[in-house]
């Protein structure tokens, strides 16, 4: 462990489980914890897929973020630089969207954008809270003073929460 709290990458350890991990465990329905393995954060992060009607751009981004949250198992910096990731994965599929649907020129910013879909009802009011999440993480994400770390779980909600509000703006067409 290192001043920053995570390992130092060296040619020891590179291949190695960051030793972080190991603070994070399951707990079972009748209490007990278990330690998480390589193929259990594997099985959690390849879960969460998006639909085919995603545009193929938006997919390959995905693909990128996901890929980098796998190897946050080696090192744990990587489940928060693949959710960071994944804010922008969003802004994209949004940007996608409103090229598709031929949004106006004044929709030229995400909250705009964002705006625009509710006024098309391709988001609901009833997401707008989550968009905005997005979108106010996404800033925070592109402008930092300071490293954030998100734990493995918290990485993995982001996945899975980005990936159904994407599929949801590409439902049915």
């Amino acid at each position: 462990m290192t001043k920053f709290g995570f390992k130092k990458i060296a040619k020891n350890n590179w291949l190695k489980p960051d030793p972080v991990l190991r603070g994070f465990v399951r707990v079972s329905p009748d209490g007990r914890s278990q330690r998480l393995t390589g193929d259990d954060y594997l099985n959690l992060v390849l879960k969460p897929r998006l639909l085919e009607s995603v545009p193929t751009e938006v997919q390959a981004l995905f693909e990128v973020a996901r890929g980098t949250m796998v190897y946050g198992y080696f090192f744990y910096p990587l489940y928060t630089l693949a959710a960071e990731q994944l804010f922008r994965v969003a802004e994209s599929a949004i940007l996608h969207r409103c090229k598709g649907l031929g949004a106006p020129r004044s929709s030229d910013t995400l909250k705009k954008k964002i705006e625009w879909l509710i006024g098309q009802e391709i988001i609901s009011e009833s997401e707008l809270n989550r968009w905005e999440a997005i979108r106010g993480l996404r800033n925070v994400a592109s402008h930092p003073d300071c490293q954030s770390i998100f734990t493995p779980g918290m990485a993995i909600r982001f996945l899975e929460g980005i990936a159904e509000q994407i599929n949801s703006i590409f439902r049915g067409g």
